[in-house]
């Protein structure tokens, strides 16, 4: 008999986000690059699917889901093959299946098996509905390119989704489009059709066409009748467009976060600016939750110095010994002196950022890194009623949530105490047992264990190391869409580029 709890297979899964603390900052950049997530990686997937599904409507009415879910991961399988047989497509669902397929040297490829959902076989991608429904669906209705259709089946809208699929057709053209829906039918393909496949790719969206058009149209809501979301997503894009423009390179996301941290040299105008503050208070809380995070790494470091672990009260005490070791002056003096000490403007953050979420340095090394991040990120939104504003009302205090705002909070009310004694307590009360209570809530609730210590006859034993985690923005796909409908290149913005960005501000 197998007497273990039911849980210890999955003891060692371990949370990315072990004091709740990432919510706020995700909830944040979904609603700044609406339409698009970290798992949408190429535009022309957009068309492509709208495209798909018409196809599969003129095909004749059918509500039966699983021909319309063969149709799909037949389809994503041959665009996968084809990709690879392109070479060098990035973004692309089941492109490593595809890769090790043509590898084998057969002639003719038969993908029905790859592309059937028997959990038996190698398959191209083990998600039901393929990329399709594990990434593409949700973003594309709220796009307004898709909505739910009879049976579960999802469908194009008859406007914006039925125009992108026009779009795709028109640049594919008519011998293209017929013999990839026989391919589809088949589910076999020879070397030659692949080859001659190749337009549909995703980094050959035609320029000049209707289908980059749309696309653009899509992303920035040309549309008279955008909604808020599509304001923000467009807000969102001119500024990676501007980002573009001032670096004259293609950025990357790390780039685009803090080139938003600051205010450019020139002003932007009212809603650029006032997005911008959206995404300098993601970033700020971002920042908060790596340092917050690292707090607690350093915490789990204590308890593992013994192998009997430690009590709070010896966490806390080792944690306001050692800063006093290390700095007895800064850690002896208040925690306001410290905030108000900071130059916000000449502060390290992007190089105690770098250090924090480093693999190099213990977390006793980078506990005073974290600290004083803390305390710059206090005063830099002390000082900015513009910055306090936004933050307020982009991350609402929402019952048991923790956030940059909760945080803070905590520490308006630390002026007077020594820097060491306000570190110790908010290490010990609101990141140890904050990620007791959090591990909690994730066991009850999910039934995975992610506890990175435990109790042992009142002391806590370490389990795991943490590793402080960014959040990751949607920056990398939105850039990268941008490259595909040619207002980016790798020298920085093209001529549409430039023509767009001037026309959005």
């Amino acid at each position: 008999m197998d007497a273990l709890p039911q849980w210890t297979s999955k003891i060692d899964k371990r949370g990315l986000d072990p004091l709740g603390m990432q919510n706020a900052g995700v909830v944040l950049y979904q609603a700044l690059l609406p339409g698009i997530s970290n798992i949408t990686l190429r535009m022309r997937y957009y068309g492509f699917f709208c495209w798909l599904s018409d196809a599969y409507a003129r095909r004749g009415v059918t509500t039966d889901f699983e021909l319309w879910r063969q149709w799909v991961r037949r389809a994503e399988a041959l665009f996968a093959l084809v990709c690879a047989d392109a070479t060098g497509q990035v973004g692309v669902g089941g492109i490593d299946w595809a890769f090790q397929t043509l590898q084998n040297g057969d002639d003719v490829i038969d993908f029905s098996v790859a592309a059937s959902n028997d959990a038996s076989v190698k398959r191209y991608l083990i998600q039901s509905l393929g990329v399709f429904g594990a990434a593409y669906y949700t973003q594309m209705q709220e796009m307004g390119l898709f909505e739910p259709g009879p049976n579960g089946i999802q469908r194009v809208t008859v406007d914006a989704g039925l125009a992108a699929a026009n779009a795709f057709r028109a640049s594919i053209g008519s011998d293209l489009e017929r013999m990839f829906t026989d391919t589809v039918d088949a589910a076999r393909v020879d070397r030659a059709t692949l080859a001659a496949l190749h337009p549909i790719v995703p980094s050959r969206i035609p320029d000049p066409s209707d289908e980059r058009v749309a696309y653009e149209d899509t992303l920035f809501a040309a549309g008279s009748e955008s909604m808020a979301t599509d304001r923000s997503r467009r807000a969102s894009l001119s500024l990676i467009l501007d980002v573009t423009s001032r670096e004259g390179e293609r950025p990357t996301p790390e780039s685009v976060r803090w080139a938003l941290f600051d205010s450019p040299a020139v002003a932007l105008p009212v809603d650029l600016e006032s997005q911008r503050l959206l995404w300098e208070s993601y970033q700020c809380q971002d920042l908060f939750q790596v340092a917050a995070a690292s707090l607690l790494a350093w915490a789990i470091a204590v308890m593992g110095a013994t192998e009997e672990g430690a009590t709070l009260a010896e966490i806390q005490a080792a944690v306001v010994a050692r800063l006093a070791d290390t700095d007895a002056a800064t850690a002896g003096g208040t925690w306001a002196d410290l905030r108000d000490a900071t130059d916000v403007a000449a502060f390290a953050w992007r190089g105690a950022w770098t250090r924090l979420t480093g693999r190099r340095g213990s977390p006793e090394e980078k506990a005073w890194d974290a600290v004083r991040l803390v305390a710059a990120l206090h005063r830099r939104v002390v000082v900015r009623d513009d910055l306090s504003g936004t933050i307020r009302k982009a991350i609402p205090v929402n019952g048991q949530a923790r956030s940059i705002v909760t945080e803070l909070r905590w520490f308006d009310r630390q002026d007077d105490r020594s820097v060491a004694e306000a570190i110790g307590e908010y290490v010990v009360q609101r990141a140890v047992l904050r990620h007791s209570w959090v591990a909690m809530q994730k066991l009850r609730r999910q039934r995975d264990y992610t506890f990175l210590f435990e109790a042992r006859d009142g002391r806590l034993v370490s389990l795991n190391g943490y590793q402080p985690v960014p959040t990751t923005p949607r920056l990398a796909p939105a850039i990268q869409f941008l490259e595909d409908v040619h207002l980016v290149a790798p020298d920085g913005l093209t001529a549409r580029g430039r023509a767009l960005l001037g026309a959005n501000r």
